[in-house]
């Protein structure tokens, strides 16, 4: 009789198990975050704010990469925007908003940051519209020059002009570059990052030329200039960063500094 009743009680259970789950299939018919421990196929069509919204919680910093990706593809499909195989970006764009999210992806082989899924406005934050727009495709950098000359390999000075001009033609060519550079000296700024101490040295091509200044991050804040006067004749040397600046209009502009910046005699 016992083992009437048990085996009458695992065959209920088998056939518990065999039900499908009435919630997941809804929420997969109305298009939601569906997780489950199966293989989802990446979502083929065409990527909504909704669906952006929508990846809310769906993974976490040190998720194994692999299945965090697989997950992301299923509710948005391919990143509309890789950058250096780090930083994965959905975005879409439709009149005046904009919806994006951007999960990035650590070198061992897990999910690192996870930022909210994001809808921005024209005319909300400036950073988030434009990052927004270009995980979008809507707005992309410059197509470089391919004619344009890369920094000189014998390690000769250069002028802030040629460096600012270079670097903004061919920035795949300058940047992370070592390069010395003259110019004329204009202000030093002492600033603080978390406790550190840092210095930035500002260089300018020619008198009362502001358009044409780059910054000079120095390796060492206690190397900086105590007695230089401005438009005093400078030599700085330092590795080569290039990105984009906007403006308070919303216009975005080439900007180019060295870090790791040495003061030359």
């Amino acid at each position: 009789m016992n083992r009437l009743l048990v085996t009458i009680a695992l065959g209920a259970l088998f056939v518990g198990c065999n039900k499908p789950d009435a919630s997941v299939a809804a929420a997969s018919e109305a298009g939601a975050v569906v997780q489950t421990s199966k293989p989802v196929a990446p979502f083929t069509g065409a990527l909504t704010g909704e669906r952006v919204m929508g990846s809310k919680g769906l993974v976490h910093p040190f998720d194994a990469w692999a299945d965090a990706q697989a997950k992301l593809e299923g509710q948005m499909g391919k990143a509309t925007l890789v950058k250096d195989d780090k930083k994965f970006l959905w975005g879409v764009a439709q009149g005046d908003d904009c919806w994006y999210v951007e999960v990035d992806k650590q070198a061992n082989g897990t999910v690192g940051a996870v930022t909210e899924p994001m809808k921005v406005s024209k005319g909300g934050p400036i950073m988030n519209w434009d990052e927004c727009l270009s995980a979008a495709g809507v707005r992309k950098d410059a197509a470089e020059d391919p004619n344009a000359p890369g920094p000189p390999a014998t390690g000769k000075a250069i002028t802030v002009l040629e460096l600012r001009d270079g670097a903004t033609k061919a920035r795949s060519k300058w940047s992370k570059a070592k390069v010395t550079v003259h110019g004329l000296y204009m202000s030093t700024t002492n600033l603080e990052s978390n406790g550190v101490p840092m210095a930035n040295v500002s260089i300018t091509a020619a008198k009362a030329d502001l358009k044409n200044v780059i910054s000079c991050n120095l390796a060492d804040p206690k190397t900086a200039p105590a007695k230089m006067m401005q438009y005093d004749p400078i030599t700085v040397s330092g590795s080569v960063e290039v990105h984009d600046m906007l403006t308070g209009g919303g216009d975005r502009v080439v900007d180019v500094e060295l870090r790791d910046c040495t003061i030359g005699k």
